[in-house]
């Protein structure tokens, strides 16, 4: 366009596109780093070279392994410190965005040297969780949200009866929910096998009610469908979280700090500990059964869970320790 007689050259910037399986979520994640006010300007493109590195490293998932971070990450000839600062920070932040949300990201160290992060899980009280699933219950309609107030309380429901990841979830598909005998199937996640989760009575009555008025015109629709029919966002899921923890009156530490919706999983997993403590079960022959339920690669990662138990329920420290005290890690909280 021309002012004054002189020509003015407009610039408009094209946003970085985000391609392969990460797309998505990093879209998604750039709008929530937006949304919190940063600027976010350079990091997209950073994110958008880790989506085509991805997709050349034969990633077909949404999932960062320790092997693609470090690939990605691994220092490049004649390279800036400040470049490679840039890069190992954009990864880590994505890596943490996806962690919250229940995805296996495999989370960078924050200095050089430091193994793991130690963040330490936010254990809901049995009080508390009911708050939320109450929140959950008041959702109100919303014409652009078309049936959310109904799949949300039971995708919550279902988080916290079952504890599954909110990724597992929100890919269930029609035919992965059998009603009639009240059991999940979850295909494939970690372990690369399916495992069949039952349900409560209060759980699958939930899901019968939801089901009534939801319609799906083949088996491999989603279960809980997006308006437009595809899956639902875990960050959608992540944002109805945070008004549901304020309408709980349940403080959020922040950026970075919790609880995380992934925290209803870890509350699942010490509750469920906490009942059969309480009620003397052979923990020795119950770990097995809950590692499997929960879809850990080994039975460590559900081990730790009686540490926390015991951390948050001191009374029954003695009993834990009496009963298996050789499975109880001495080691940092981390993320499964």
């Amino acid at each position: 366009m021309c002012i004054g007689g002189d020509r003015v050259m407009s610039r408009n910037r094209k946003a970085p596109e985000m391609t392969g399986i990460f797309a998505e979520t990093a879209n998604d994640f750039v709008d929530y780093k937006r949304s919190l006010g940063f600027k976010y300007e350079g990091e997209p493109k950073c994110l958008a070279r880790f989506c085509r590195f991805a997709d050349g490293f034969g990633t077909d998932e949404i999932k960062i392994t320790r092997s693609l971070a470090e690939a990605f990450t691994a220092p490049r000839e004649n390279e800036a410190a400040k470049s490679r600062s840039h890069r190992l920070t954009c990864v880590r932040q994505f890596a943490l965005y996806l962690d919250s949300l229940g995805y296996d990201a495999y989370i960078l160290p924050e200095h050089k040297g430091l193994e793991h992060s130690s963040f330490v899980p936010y254990i809901f009280t049995h009080d508390e969780m009911k708050a939320v699933i109450r929140a959950a219950d008041e959702t109100e309609p919303q014409a652009v949200a078309r049936d959310m107030h109904r799949s949300l309380p039971v995708i919550f429901r279902i988080l916290y009866g079952c504890g599954l990841r909110v990724s597992e979830v929100l890919k269930l598909q029609y035919r992965d929910v059998n009603l009639d005998d009240g059991i999940l199937t979850i295909r494939g996640a970690k372990t690369d096998r399916d495992r069949l989760i039952p349900l409560s009575d209060s759980v699958k009555a939930a899901c019968v009610s939801y089901a009534e008025n939801t319609w799906w015109e083949k088996d491999t629709d989603f279960f809980f469908p997006a308006p437009d029919r595809t899956m639902i966002s875990p960050m959608t899921v992540y944002q109805r979280f945070r008004r549901y923890l304020m309408k709980a009156g349940i403080s959020h530490g922040g950026k970075g700090n919790g609880p995380r919706l992934h925290d209803i999983r870890h509350t699942f997993a010490v509750h469920v500990l906490q009942k059969w403590v309480a009620e003397g079960a052979d923990l020795t022959a119950m770990m097995p059964i809950l590692s499997a339920y929960m879809g850990h690669q080994c039975i460590r990662s559900t081990a730790r869970y009686l540490r926390l138990t015991a951390e948050v329920y001191p009374d029954l420290l003695k009993k834990v320790e009496a009963y298996s005290a050789y499975v109880i890690p001495e080691v940092k909280h981390e993320r499964n």
